[in-house]
């Protein structure tokens, strides 16, 4: 269990007069227990079936609700946490259980997925044994499946539900050393498939190939390297020349001398997802590459001396907009020029480093810094760095140089 994010949560509870919160999305599961359910994490569809509860009340333990097949699990991983199980499809006898005689008996059934009867029972007992059945209580709202919202009301009707999304995405702001390590460790690792992957760019490839290097060198160096055991996934978004995509990699546009080659890309280890990317020119730069490269890095590297204690997060983004402003690109748009990074799924966390953010830097928050581009002329260009705030500056955890490399 997370100690020190459940004594600032249930700190935060107390001043809000909050009687306890109920984590449900695969995020808030994880950060609060330990424990990331295979279950929740993967599959949509599973939503709203795992549950966890942290009353207010510190004498009060951290309650898990979830299904019996994910009970040795949760336990190894969260061991100080408290446990309360329904029946899933899975059959949990052993071999030799299988093969008695049930002596006439039916054998035991299970449900097809669950049983909703079952979950609500169990959930109904696990938010009374908190003290979360009646008075004001907090969950996830804005990213809560109605149905869970509907079963949460029905298992404690005397209860009004608030919304701790602002909330909770404050307190995980701020990291702990162990949680910036697992962070430093995912980069090291994206940084090694975008090395391996620039080593094996051929003539002809898309998009796509770019995809799969990039996807094969990150699962080779985490075989390799024993301190990657952590590893479980990675995300990409390959660009080739001028074709830019947000989806899966296109296969239309093929690599050609003068290309761009650009990554934004992250792994995750031990439940923490990083975020960062490089460009690289494919057999020799192009003067309008250069040209555009060079003011977005040095835009980005105005961004990056910008993060330090005391710093408001807005003024971030109006100093590295108006760099490429006022040196040639007057009309660049950008939402955003990074953002907060940890544990979401999709990896870009709030506060983002955008003009209206208000948000005091302070020691312990990580920020992905970035100010891109997605030419559909020149290329996409992608420059983006993890640095964590410390006490007098910040420390910077990729490790790629931020020229425009040849390859």
């Amino acid at each position: 269990m997370n100690d020190t994010a459940v004594a600032t949560i249930r700190r935060r509870l107390a001043e809000e007069g909050l009687s306890g919160y109920v984590a449900v999305t695969p995020s808030n599961l994880f950060y609060v227990t330990g424990f990331r359910s295979y279950f929740v994490s993967e599959w949509w569809r599973m939503h709203g079936t795992v549950f966890a509860l942290v009353p207010a009340d510190p004498r009060k333990p951290v309650t898990v609700v979830l299904g019996d097949f994910e009970e040795k699990t949760a336990r190894a991983a969260a061991p100080d946490v408290q446990l309360r199980t329904y029946r899933l499809w899975v059959d949990l006898n052993t071999a030799e259980e299988m093969a008695a005689d049930p002596s006439g008996a039916q054998p035991a059934s299970r449900p097809e997925q669950y049983d909703d009867g079952e979950l609500d029972g169990v959930l109904t007992a696990a938010l009374r044994e908190s003290g979360m059945d009646q008075g004001r209580v907090a969950t996830d709202m804005q990213h809560l499946p109605v149905p869970a919202l509907r079963r949460l009301e029905r298992c404690a009707p005397g209860a009004g539900w608030e919304d701790f999304t602002d909330d909770i995405y404050r307190v995980r702001l701020v990291k702990q050393p162990w949680e910036v390590e697992r962070l430093a460790l995912g980069v090291e690792l994206s940084e090694l498939g975008m090395t391996s992957a620039v080593k094996h760019l051929e003539e002809g490839m898309t998009a796509h190939d770019v995809r799969l290097l990039y996807q094969s060198g990150v699962t080779r160096a985490a075989l390799d390297d024993a301190r990657f055991a952590g590893y479980t996934d990675n995300w990409v978004l390959p660009a080739v020349g001028s074709r830019t995509s947000a989806g899966y990699g296109a296969r239309d546009g093929r690599l050609t001398a003068g290309d761009l080659v650009k990554f934004d890309c992250g792994t995750t280890v031990g439940g923490y997802r990083c975020d960062g990317g490089r460009t690289f020119a494919y057999r020799h730069r192009t003067a309008p590459a250069e040209r555009l490269y060079g003011v977005l890095a040095e835009a980005q590297r105005i961004a990056r001396s910008m993060i330090r204690p005391g710093t408001v997060v807005g003024d971030v983004f109006r100093a590295a907009v108006h760099h490429v402003h006022s040196n040639g690109f007057p009309s660049y748009t950008r939402g955003h020029v990074g953002h907060s990074v940890g544990i979401d799924t999709f990896h870009e966390e709030p506060p983002y480093i955008s003009p209206s953010s208000e948000t005091v830097m302070e020691p312990g928050m990580v920020f992905a810094v970035e100010v891109p581009s997605y030419t559909p002329d020149v290329g996409a260009v992608m420059i983006e760095d993890m640095l964590v705030v410390t006490e007098d500056g910040s420390r910077l955890l990729h490790g790629l140089p931020h020229e425009l490399a040849v390859v």
